[in-house]
């Protein structure tokens, strides 16, 4: 059977609670065989991992563990710390300010003015595109662009 008061027993024996609290878990041990028996089990694993000898790795190991440890990949925390440390992000800071300055030292720049939403300025463009592209064939006489002119003509005379 669990007992709410389990979850305070490995604080208990390590001597790790607030005292008043502390007083509520001793006072619960004297009725509860179920969080006596954890806690003695407890102490006796406290006991006998104090009584283990002290590990000293060699140096060899060291090294192996070490070169292990720097295979591992960055966890996402770490990169996003070196990319916040203050030699990126001042820099970064500064030059986002110069973008931010010449965007308004500039200015939006020119609107496109009325007179260029007329359909007749827009038919003009149409054409001019159509003389560029006439000029790009090497059609530059106007018996050639008859000829162009009037293909839709011929082909259906076919």
């Amino acid at each position: 059977m669990s007992c709410h008061f389990e979850e305070d027993l490995t604080a208990y024996v390590d001597g790790e609670l607030p005292a008043a609290r502390r007083e509520q878990v001793a006072s619960h041990l004297g009725g509860c065989t179920g969080c006596r028996a954890t806690e003695a089990l407890l102490r006796h694993t406290v006991a006998r991992v104090a009584e283990l000898p002290d590990f000293v790795p060699s140096v060899d190991t060291r090294r192996a563990v070490l070169a292990k440890l720097d295979a591992l990949p960055m966890p996402w925390w770490e990169r996003l710390r070196t990319l916040l440390r203050p030699a990126v992000l001042v820099p970064s800071a500064g030059l986002a300010v110069a973008v931010g300055l010449a965007l308004v030292v500039v200015g939006p720049g020119p609107e496109a003015p009325e007179e260029l939403e007329d359909p007749a300025v827009m038919e003009l463009a149409a054409n001019l595109e159509l003389v560029e592209d006439y000029e790009l064939l090497g059609l530059d006489s106007p018996e050639d662009l008859e000829v162009v002119a009037s293909l839709h003509e011929l082909e259906v005379a076919q």
